[in-house]
């Protein structure tokens, strides 16, 4: 097997312009050059870098995992070479990054900004002792990892690490449909999945089946991992993986926004979605999205017949939780950027 050439890696280079100037604090000569690697794509850390003024470099691979996996970290080496970061964030999952750049640290002396997402703090995908054993390990080199959520920061700090707490911030989804508006005979549900472990997307199939033809449920995602245990009602739509601007698109045209997690202190990335374009929102009743998420938002339990009431409640009161949405929407956002400077103060980030 020939080894792989730049059309299998491919090393984007990114200088992430910022999202706002509102900032007033002045570029300081002293601060640290700053950069962020990650080996797969995702909105929270494009957004995080355009906000902080980080220079991302986004190392991903196609070939299967025997070489992609040796390949990422020699190229990872080789961009820190090159740059010599005093601060190195990156994501985690991926573990072996996380690993790999917590060695890495003695040997170029930078420190360690680990963006721990769920399965880095609290497994539910795999749970094996062995994985909890490496994410632990990871979280004890990072000299400070950011979480979504005060919850899994009590978890990070209490087992060795140091946390702070920097949500999503509210993705920028203009609310300008394309072309012609339309007007749907029935009242239009988007359920934001990816059929993950932690989804009950069964469970809401079901609970739209209850509700009848009175609705259009449309479940997002790579459907192929659906099994269903009876044909799917005509009302219910699976729309496969769709371009971004299809997706946006479908979230604009929801008179509701659903999106569930069976994991305790996880923070959907829909419900952010839904925030953004001032749409009532049915998620999960766990502490932690309602603690975040609490205008404009309707809990549930994940049995069909508490959904089926949940999605009704949340179509028959839209008006009301639309309005709720958009006060919490300036909140957030407020909250978000103070959080920012903070965070800047602390790592002695330049404005960008």
């Amino acid at each position: 097997m020939s080894g792989p050439g730049l059309a299998d890696v491919e090393l984007n280079r990114k200088a992430q312009p910022a999202l706002d100037r509102t900032s007033t604090r002045q570029r300081t000569e002293d601060a640290p050059k700053a950069i962020w690697v990650t080996w797969e794509r995702h909105r929270r850390t494009h957004e995080l870098c355009r906000s902080l003024g980080v220079e991302l470099f986004e190392l991903t691979s196609s070939s299967s995992a025997i070489i992609r996996y040796p390949y990422l970290m020699f190229e990872t080496f080789l961009c820190l070479a090159r740059q010599r970061p005093a601060l190195l964030f990156i994501q985690c999952p991926s573990v072996l990054l996380g690993l790999w750049a917590g060695f890495l640290k003695y040997v170029f002396g930078y420190q360690l900004i680990a963006d721990l997402h769920n399965e880095a703090i609290e497994p539910f995908n795999c749970s094996a002792p062995w994985y909890r054993a490496l994410v632990g390990q990871i979280r004890r080199m990072a000299d400070l990892s950011l979480v979504s959520n005060d919850f899994l920061k009590a978890v990070v700090d209490g087992t060795g690490g140091r946390a702070f707490v920097l949500p999503d911030t509210i993705p920028a989804i203009s609310s300008a449909r394309d072309g012609a508006a339309v007007t749907a005979a029935r009242p239009q549900v988007v359920f934001v999945c990816t059929y993950a472990p932690d989804e009950p997307y069964l469970e809401v199939i079901e609970a739209v089946r209850l509700m009848g033809p009175s609705l259009t449920l449309h479940v997002t995602g790579d459907h192929r991992r659906l099994k269903p245990a009876a044909p799917l009602p005509s009302h219910v739509h699976l729309t496969g993986y769709v371009s971004e601007p299809e997706y946006q698109q479908l979230l604009r045209e929801a008179d509701v926004i659903v999106d569930l997690t069976r994991m305790e202190n996880c923070l959907v990335c829909g419900a952010y979605e839904a925030v953004a374009l001032e749409k009532p929102l049915v998620t999960s009743d766990t502490r932690a999205l309602r603690n975040h998420f609490r205008l404009g938002t309707v809990y549930s339990g994940h049995d069909p017949q508490s959904l089926a009431e949940s999605i009704a409640y949340a179509l028959t009161h839209k008006d009301a939780l639309a309005a709720e949405m958009k006060t919490l929407k300036r909140e957030l956002i407020d909250q978000w950027a103070h959080q920012r400077e903070a965070l800047r103060d602390i790592l002695n980030l330049e404005v960008p």
